[in-house]
């Protein structure tokens, strides 16, 4: 994920929210757990840095809620100049280039 934003004004606290079935307000995203929480620095909103997600909690998205809490600098306004989702769709994974690491086919763990 890409993020930047000014120091003074970027994002800090970022949760992530996926497959919601309903909008949710600001309250919601505040108590409710994301499926991943983001503490973000000033390295992690400049240009040109990537913010590492968690690829096995966000392999089956069908929609995606940020809730971006508050910012770097404590101001009222947090500033986005550009974000960014790095990612692509089940539908161009091709199973059949994936290697077996171990054990046979049918196996399971």
């Amino acid at each position: 994920m890409k993020l930047y934003g000014p120091s003074e004004k970027g994002a800090k606290t970022v949760k992530l929210f996926i497959n919601q079935p309903h909008t949710m307000d600001f309250d919601q995203a505040e108590r409710n757990n994301p499926v991943q929480l983001l503490n973000l620095t000033e390295d992690d909103v400049k240009e040109d840095s990537i913010i590492p997600l968690k690829f096995v909690k966000l392999q089956s998205v069908n929609n995606l809620t940020i809730f971006i809490k508050d910012n770097l600098g404590g101001e009222e306004t947090t500033i986005i100049e550009y974000l960014g989702i790095i990612g692509s769709p089940v539908s161009t994974t091709k199973m059949d280039e994936f290697k077996r690491v171990a054990g046979k086919k049918g196996e399971s763990h």
